[in-house]
């Protein structure tokens, strides 16, 4: 089972669910201030430690170029030609993205209608509620610019827990339906906020140091340290630029 799938509100709003919602809430958020505090972590050691290597690799790649083109080992590039804007190349995943599907759509139409703060009744066009409404609305807009159907679904679902989805303090304590429909408006507030940690996890996984952890833990699994053979690997095209450079600056240019 998916992590999306997984993450569905309780459509029965007993106390006891809504204390389990509450507890699923707070060990995704502790897993997540795990996961980005790892990710910082990784960034920095990145930066402290590759960053400056780097630095220092650029500029002598650029004064080998600059010394091969000085002895007649290269011909200088030319100025690049303006593309042609029925040419330009598309990047990998920066491309139009794919046409959505028919199950997207409607999903999309019934966030649409039930959540817009439009379709809010006038009698509750308080601030916190339409807040709550424009957040939700704003999380199924970009659940639907990505084509993410499972973060719909999570949406839909913290939504059919209550269709105002805001708490009310005039409902009379000892109501007992007055009860439920609290439980119902903190069962949807959880729910929207599984809607909101899902989305930052999908978030930080597409980010390139996420992607660098977990090739750095695959190769951990392997039995061998991603991060010191790239700081190694830097190391030696230094190296190996350093005396390249040194050997050219000595030669004279060919006639």
């Amino acid at each position: 089972m998916s992590e999306a799938t997984s993450l569905r509100p309780f459509s029965d709003a007993t106390r006891e669910n809504v204390a389990a919602l509450e507890l699923q809430v707070a060990t995704r958020e502790q897993d997540l201030l795990a996961f980005k505090t790892g990710l910082y972590a990784l960034q920095t050691r990145y930066l402290d430690e590759i960053g400056p290597l780097y630095a220092e690799l650029i500029p002598l790649d650029a004064a080998v170029a600059a010394e091969e083109i000085r002895l007649g080992l290269r011909v200088p590039d030319p100025e690049e030609a303006a593309p042609d804007p029925g040419d330009e190349p598309t990047l990998a995943g920066c491309g139009p993205a794919s046409a959505p599907s028919s199950d997207l759509k409607r999903m999309f139409r019934d966030i649409a209608r039930a959540v817009h703060p439009d379709a809010l009744p006038h009698a509750k066009h308080d601030e916190r509620t339409r807040y709550r409404r424009h957040s939700l609305m704003a999380e199924a807009n970009r659940a639907y610019a990505e084509r993410d159907a499972d973060r719909l679904r999570l949406i839909l679902r913290a939504w059919e827990l209550d269709p105002y989805l805001a708490d009310d303090p005039a409902l009379d304590p000892d109501d007992p339906d007055a009860a439920r429909q609290r439980l119902q408006h903190r069962a949807a507030a959880l729910g929207a906020r599984l809607v909101n940690i899902e989305a930052e996890w999908a978030d930080l996984r597409r980010s390139a140091i996420a992607r660098l952890q977990t090739k750095i833990d695959d190769a951990r699994g392997q039995g061998w340290d991603l991060f010191g053979e790239m700081l190694r690997q830097v190391t030696r095209e230094i190296g190996l630029a350093k005396a390249k450079l040194a050997r050219m600056r000595r030669r004279q240019p060919t006639p």
